[in-house]
């Protein structure tokens, strides 16, 4: 059955227009028509029956027959990212959308070569809010991750509260592997998983040793993801692959 979206506001009536973007995409590459049946998703958890009205050559009407709310994880991770160039940063929010990131956070570091101008930071957030609904249509979530605006990597730290336990990626093979760590805060908490995970994932060369160091003092615990030297995109989602492999991830999403 196909999905599309529509934000909260439109969701509260039973009569709904599809936005341009989703009415062009139903009409013109699925080729909806009237009486089809479709479901609707706001992003934050409600899940909608509805059928089609009304299939014009620009617009689309739907009416809504059944509705269903999903809870919000129970659990939360976020990715904080070290802002990649080129298409490396939207595949990292597809793939976590998908395996149900609660929320993703750029930030410069040192050795980002990616710099955006105050003026396209809308831009970005925008074309990135909308790779996140298309990848959550894909894989049947009900939850949009919360997507933030680019910004440095100390302000973050500065104001980042809340996380039962925040770690980073390093090659320091001392620091014990991901799972290792994983494993002793059990250990150390009566065998419970954290509620709240803040996952650090460093640019194409990494966090600098200043940075590393600012890390620790925030609390920031580092883990080793292996032996070899990890591109961003992949140690971005080893760690949110590690996290749904042993529990963090069973609520997210739906």
């Amino acid at each position: 059955m196909h999905r599309f979206y529509v934000t909260p506001e439109q969701a509260a009536g039973d009569r709904i227009m599809l936005c341009p973007r989703e009415a062009h995409h139903a009409l013109h590459v699925l080729r909806v028509r009237t009486g089809e049946r479709v479901q609707l998703l706001d992003g934050r958890g409600q899940v909608m029956q509805a059928e089609v009205v009304r299939a014009g050559r620009r617009e689309v009407e739907l009416h809504v027959g059944g509705r269903r709310h999903f809870p919000p994880p129970e659990r939360r991770l976020a990715l904080v990212v070290g802002l990649t160039k080129g298409a490396a940063f939207e595949e990292i929010l597809q793939r976590a959308t998908e395996l149900g990131v609660t929320a993703l956070q750029p930030v410069w570091t040192r050795r980002v070569v990616v710099r955006l101008e105050a003026e396209a930071i809308a831009s970005k957030l925008e074309k990135w809010r909308w790779i996140a609904v298309d990848a959550l249509k894909q894989c049947g979530g009900a939850w949009l991750p919360e997507v933030g605006g680019p910004e440095p990597l100390e302000s973050w730290l500065e104001r980042s509260r809340g996380w039962d336990w925040q770690v980073y990626g390093t090659l320091d093979g001392t620091r014990g592997t991901l799972r290792q760590r994983l494993l002793a805060y059990r250990s150390a908490h009566g065998g419970r998983l954290p509620h709240a995970v803040a996952a650090y994932v460093g640019p194409e060369g990494d966090f600098t040793a200043e940075e590393r160091a600012a890390l620790d003092r925030a609390g920031v615990e580092g883990v080793s993801l292996g032996p070899r030297i990890l591109r961003s995109v992949t140690a971005a989602l080893y760690m949110a692959v590690v996290f749904q492999y042993e529990g963090l991830g069973d609520d997210m999403g739906t």
